[in-house]
């Protein structure tokens, strides 16, 4: 699955600064909070985890990828850090076993199927392949990622595949601090949950909105085609 940056390399040096001002206010944002766990959903080889240990952060990182092949580098990485962990799954709604669609560039592989705008957009997005892999929800497993005590954000970047994630980790959320998710503006992944509605789910679970950063661009128009959307637990402060 996608890693967060993957997406916005294929832009201008004003996008490299807006990724160096990105990493730099989500760094002093899991700080602020006091961040102790920091759950990567589609980690892909593991760009966020080494962004984040590069920034200076020393937190708990369990990081979830579905791809063997990617996996595999994730996995490396890992074990050359203390107190990050690696799992080969996909995460959603259900436990058990999903198909997925194996992108060209490999980021931007998916749970779901990649609608014909999406690819006529940026044509490595063509799957090549597809794979079974095991899927699991956060609630079955969130017990042996975090204690009571930690604060925990979780990061999602699933191409599409935000909703299931979110559903499935309905009883997780209850002790999640903060959550950011890549979200699309319309539809790029067949079925897949846009911005108003993520905005609106994550209200009804009791998390508000307080930050949103442009994730990818289209390369012609330069419009928004992806948000990064920055949550936190509770209502906006007075």
């Amino acid at each position: 699955m996608a890693a967060h940056l993957g997406l916005r390399s294929l832009f201008s040096r004003k996008k490299k600064r807006d990724d160096a001002e990105f990493e730099r206010e989500e760094i002093e944002f899991l700080r602020k909070r006091g961040v102790t766990v920091y759950l990567d959903i589609g980690a892909n080889t593991g760009q966020t985890g080494q962004r984040l240990r590069k920034k200076g952060w020393q937190g708990r990182i369990c990081s979830f990828e579905p791809i063997p092949e990617c996996y595999e580098k994730l996995a490396v990485l890992a074990a050359a850090h203390s107190d990050w962990k690696a799992f080969n799954q996909a995460v959603g709604d259900e436990d058990g076993q999903a198909t997925i669609g194996i992108s060209e560039n490999r980021v931007s592989s998916s749970l779901r199927a990649a609608t014909d705008l999406l690819v006529s957009i940026y044509e490595p997005i063509r799957y090549e392949a597809s794979v079974a892999v095991p899927l699991v929800r956060l609630d079955s497993l969130f017990d042996q990622l975090a204690s009571e005590s930690d604060v925990v954000h979780l990061k999602i970047d699933t191409q599409g595949y935000e909703r299931n994630v979110i559903l499935g980790a309905a009883n997780a959320l209850q002790r999640i601090d903060s959550v950011r998710m890549e979200v699309a503006v319309s539809e790029m992944y067949a079925g897949e949950m846009v911005l108003p509605e993520a905005i609106t789910l994550m209200t009804s679970m009791g998390f508000v909105l307080i930050e949103a950063w442009p994730a990818w661009r289209h390369p012609r128009t330069k419009e928004v085609v992806h948000f990064d959307l920055l949550f936190r637990k509770g209502t906006i402060e007075i």
